[in-house]
């Protein structure tokens, strides 16, 4: 529901972050959300790579996404 609620795909989302000046540093995609291990007993899976390549399938496919970002520096 959340996601059908904020409408912000991953793509999007790392499109807001550039444009804001951000960097991504780090992401971990998961096929399997970490949460479900306690709300359903499934255990985490992470993203596969070539799914994660493919913007418009990932965006589909992955129910959470961590992400690590950090303000880029300016040169002065």
């Amino acid at each position: 529901m959340e996601i059908k609620e904020t409408g912000l795909s991953t793509t999007r989302f790392e499109r807001i972050v550039r444009e804001t000046g951000y960097d991504i540093k780090l992401s971990t995609h998961f096929l399997l959300n970490p949460i479900y291990k306690f709300k359903f007993g499934l255990n985490p899976m992470k993203q596969f790579g070539f799914i994660k390549a493919v913007p418009p399938i990932r965006d589909f496919l992955t129910t959470c996404v961590y992400y690590l970002i950090e303000l880029k520096e300016t040169k002065n």
